[in-house]
């Protein structure tokens, strides 16, 4: 409200922004109700990124008239038409319009391109997923709407299962549970709410379980809209931080995709729909709404078969996958977890069904151990890895880019993989120290970008680097990391 200037005879045009299912028309709806009445011309253009690719901007344009001049419609067949037809007839009326999901900018060039087509005192709102189309000078500010707080959160979940402010007292965990899942989505609340009504309690549980490991279909169906309108290259990436990368240190993880893929550019559009944040210190978030959405993605894309997979982002489920008959596989990123009770066998033919690889992180479930537990496991993995991983050969996993091993044996040689294009080596946790034998097969990773030695504590001094590499450090506090110039 402060932003849109009430009061006033200034005209303004403000954008509200965020992610679908978020409450930006609820919003909108709320400041178009409280100030109709001081308008007589209003106008509520609903759907415009639908209604745009059913019958036109056209008939949005019409719409806008006949409304604002209360007559029949006009037969406008062109958008150059229409505009000019703006132009001419509303730019002595003081106008209240919203513009509600807006897709792109010449959706709000054909309807309000410039602030001297309305009257003077004119407010116009507009509603959108793409934060890009109000960086323009036409649009004075833009809020960026965000979740529900945990209160209210309450609220509009209850109102949705008990039709009331406040769940029942024998609700009350189950509820909070719902609206953890929901993570203060407004849509979330009010499909989940609205799901668990009418479901006896004794079946809330089976419910919440289902709800926690895949969202319901009317909340998948509204998040995808955004997931749709992405070119493939932007949909790969997302589907990459779905899987793997939440949590991630963007000035890292961007050097995972070929940089003539332009990564950075589609990380911005993902910001910009609102798919992802980079939070404080460069970490990636997702909403848990989107993550799942990009899981099921894949695994629909596999048809449910886990060797289709393209990304096995569950340790329990690579297992699975590398205990399969031998064949090729379709994964293109995998992360395994070792326990020290288990007893793993893996071949080179394990690993030769992995051509498409991108991305490897191998660890262990007990690597938050204490430090005297930890020395156990480490001893216990030195047992077993020599003699259960037969890897012989270089060439396998050509088109691994990322590879990760968090406490890896010190006995281990990294060129059992193949590590020319390899851009991202985290060695992390381990043992390893200034003698490890795997500095000297460092010459062969070309194109390495970024080194994490976090928490070596074996490691007095850094290994005596080749001059061909010219490393520069990233973030000296808090680990070994190094970046190619």
């Amino acid at each position: 409200m402060e932003m849109i200037a009430t009061g006033t005879s200034e005209t303004r045009i403000i954008g509200i922004h965020g992610m679908g299912g978020i409450g930006k028309t609820t919003t909108a709806k709320m400041i178009y109700n409280k100030l109709s009445h001081d308008f007589e011309n209003c106008c509520f253009l609903h759907d415009i990124r639908e209604m745009s690719k059913g019958d036109g901007i056209q008939c949005l344009q019409n719409q806008l008239i006949s409304v604002i001049l209360k007559t029949k419609c006009m037969d406008i067949k062109h958008i150059d038409e229409g505009t000019q037809m703006i132009k001419d007839r509303l730019f002595n009326k003081r106008v209240l319009l919203l513009l509600d999901d807006a897709e792109e900018a010449n959706h709000i060039n054909a309807l309000v391109g410039k602030r001297d087509w309305l009257g003077r005192g004119s407010k116009i709102i507009i509603t959108t997923r793409n934060k890009d189309i109000l960086e323009v000078p036409e649009v004075d500010c833009s809020y960026e709407l965000s979740g529900m707080d945990p209160h209210q959160s309450l609220q509009l979940f209850s109102k949705h299962a008990f039709r009331k402010d406040y769940p029942l007292d024998e609700y009350i965990g189950q509820s909070k549970r719902a609206i953890g899942i929901a993570r203060g989505l407004p849509l979330a609340l009010e499909v989940i709410g609205s799901l668990l009504c009418p479901t006896k309690k004794e079946k809330w549980d089976l419910m919440l379980e289902k709800l926690e490991s895949v969202p319901h279909e009317t909340i998948r169906s509204k998040l995808k809209i955004s997931y749709d309108a992405l070119d493939i290259r932007q949909q790969h990436i997302f589907l990459d931080i779905a899987c793997l990368f939440i949590g991630c240190d963007k000035v890292i993880m961007v050097h995972f995709w070929d940089e003539s893929k332009f990564p950075e550019e589609a990380i911005e559009v993902l910001q910009n729909m609102s798919l992802i944040k980079i939070e404080e210190y460069n970490k990636v978030w997702m909403h848990d709404q989107l993550r799942d959405l990009g899981r099921e993605i894949v695994r629909q894309e596999s048809k449910m078969k886990i060797e289709k997979q393209s990304r096995v982002w569950d340790p329990k489920e690579a297992l699975d996958l590398l205990r399969r008959p031998e064949g090729k596989k379709e994964v293109e990123a995998l992360r395994l977890k070792f326990h020290h009770e288990g007893q793993f066998h893996f071949t080179y033919e394990t690993f030769k069904s992995l051509p498409d690889l991108r991305f490897l992180q191998i660890s262990s479930w007990e690597e938050y151990y204490d430090a005297k537990e930890r020395l156990i496991w480490h001893e216990s993995l030195l047992n077993v890895l020599p003699t259960n991983v037969s890897l012989e050969n270089s060439n396998l996993l050509p088109q691994l880019r990322w590879f990760s091993w968090h406490d890896i044996p010190p006995t281990f040689k990294i060129t059992n993989f193949s590590m020319e294009d390899v851009v991202i080596l985290d060695l992390s946790n381990s043992k390893i120290t200034q003698d490890w034998q795997g500095w000297s097969h460092m010459k062969v990773m070309k194109n390495l970008k970024v080194l994490d030695l976090c928490d070596c504590h074996s490691l007095e001094r850094t290994p005596n680097f080749s001059r061909s590499f010219k490393f520069r450090t990233l973030d000296p506090k808090s680990m070994l990391q190094f970046s190619r110039n």
